[in-house]
């Protein structure tokens, strides 16, 4: 039996402890992508914001906020992810802050703001489209995925920012009131203590173990979570966190254009439909929006998609963690029911009449047009090689410095002393993955009656919410399972527990 570090048992009890639906996870991915983002802004008063090595790293830590509440088990975590409590915060911001953000203090809170606001995002991305792709080629879920690809980040050395632990939290405060919820400092203290103790800082101590455990059962994913022509991919949500972040921007200005409520698409307009399939879930368009959008205004009669035969026949959906009418959603996404043709233009419009979360309604309509895939030896031009994110090589290194003390006075007060599980009772050796081929559970995931079948939020009642993970099994590593059980959600719930109405 291969025994682990002895800092570790201390960090495995202080996860078990944690709910085991609770627990943050992915939230390097958030960090990360909202950091790769801010990189690629054009020269401008928003990149200068961001040029403030404060403002810089407040956004990255807020990109981990909304999961701090799943930390300690406070609807502030749920709340955090959705368009009401993010527009509440934006007018705050605006009302209290600025603009113009003229000292460091305003500008580092104005930062806060928008790395906030990009989690929920990427999480809306990430879930309604990548995961859809995960289950059509590796048949795995939002469990392996979530663990998977933030252990991949490290192991493959693409992490580089540990950012401080700083949020506005008098301010976050009075915004949960506003919006229904009383949440105290000690809470929202607490929550960002164990995110930046156990998830950015030590992440070092766990990642291999999620490696070892998931990487054998997710090898499309491993091929494909940084390729920035797959929509959904980490590499892919770069462009559209970007162009969010643009948009947060003149939202704080108060000069967001409701016609450009749309930031991006996929395909981006530079790529081109990786599938005529519509059995695939590489023949969806997907548009991202710069708002919160009420769904029952974004309807299949306002959204066309045409080609060069006509209308073409689609299913229209939403963010994946909602479809009530009014939800608010930040994704439009049409799928073909048809073989569309080959190495062709298509045209998705949708007219104006979207009800904005702020309270406009666009009057303008918004128009954009695509090529599909090419066939085999058709001679397509190749599409950009650009997008992608290069590995740092001071990011794979292993190695950890943890004290156990700093480790329980961070995550465990009132807990049992560092020495209380001893060092041999954990063992790499019970994180070997699961010998079920990924073939094997493809049929589980069917989409509308095809090939991975309609998407539907969990129940809330059920025992998954969208959120939550399984515990782990006993055995000689069933803390560690624990630790995994706990440690793997990269997301919010579904909106049937978040709130529905702006105010």
């Amino acid at each position: 039996m291969r025994s682990l570090p002895r800092w570790l048992p201390v960090m495995a009890y202080a996860i078990a402890l944690m709910p085991s639906d609770a627990i943050p996870h992915g939230i390097n991915g958030h960090v990360h992508v909202t950091g790769w983002a801010i990189e690629r802004l054009p020269p401008g008063d928003l990149a200068d914001l961001f040029a403030e090595q404060e403002a810089f790293e407040a956004a990255l830590f807020a990109a981990s906020f909304p999961d701090s509440g799943y930390a300690i088990s406070d609807p502030y975590g749920e709340m955090a992810h959705w368009p009401p409590f993010l527009e509440a915060h934006l007018r705050q911001v605006r009302a209290e802050v600025g603009p113009p953000f003229d000292t460091p203090e305003k500008r580092r809170k104005a930062a806060f703001a928008i790395g906030l606001a990009c989690h929920g995002l990427q999480d809306e991305i990430f879930d309604s489209v990548f995961l859809w792709h995960i289950a059509e080629h590796d048949g795995q879920t939002q469990e392996e995925a979530d663990s998977g690809t933030d252990a991949m980040l490290f192991t493959d050395g693409y992490l580089r920012w540990k950012p401080a632990k700083w949020a506005p939290v008098d301010d976050l405060i009075a915004t949960f009131a506003a919006e229904g919820h009383a949440v105290d400092a000690e809470t929202i203290e607490a929550g960002m203590a164990r995110v930046k103790s156990i998830v950015i800082d030590n992440f070092a101590g766990i990642a291999p173990v999620f490696e070892r455990r998931y990487r054998p059962l997710l090898p499309w994913t491993a091929a494909h979570y940084v390729d920035p022509a797959v929509p959904g991919s980490i590499a892919a949500e770069i462009p559209a966190t970007r162009a969010f972040i643009e948009a947060l921007w003149a939202r704080l200005h108060g000069e967001f254009p409701a016609a450009a409520f749309v930031i991006h698409p996929y395909p981006d307009g530079l790529r081109r439909l990786r599938s005529t399939d519509p059995a695939s879930t590489s023949s969806w368009v997907t548009l991202v929006l710069g708002i919160g959008a009420r769904v029952g205004s974004v309807t299949a009669e306002r959204v066309t998609f045409t080609g060069p035969d006509g209308p073409v026949p689609y299913d229209l959906r939403h963010t994946r963690w909602g479809g009530a009418a009014d939800d608010w959603t930040r994704i439009v996404q049409l799928r073909p029911r048809v073989e569309l043709a080959v190495d062709a233009e298509y045209t998705v419009e949708v007219a104006p009449g979207v009800e904005l979360i702020d309270g406009s309604v666009t009057a303008e309509g918004w128009r954009y047009s695509f090529r599909t895939a090419c066939g085999e030896g058709d001679g397509c031009p190749p599409e950009p090689a650009d997008g992608g994110i290069e590995p740092v090589d001071a990011a794979v290194d292993a190695s950890v410095d943890v004290s156990p003390d700093a480790m329980v006075d961070a995550i465990l007060p009132d807990a049992m002393p560092p020495d209380a599980i001893p060092p041999d009772a954990i063992s790499l050796d019970g994180m070997a993955p699961d010998a079920t081929p990924s073939d094997a559970t493809a049929d589980a995931n069917t989409l509308d009656g095809r090939v991975i079948g309609e998407d539907a939020a969990p129940p809330a009642d059920g025992d998954d919410d969208g959120c939550g993970a399984t515990p782990g099994q006993g055995g000689a590593g069933g803390v560690l399972l624990l630790l995994a059980g706990g440690l793997l959600r990269r997301r919010a719930q579904p909106s049937a527990a978040a709130p529905r109405d702006a105010k």
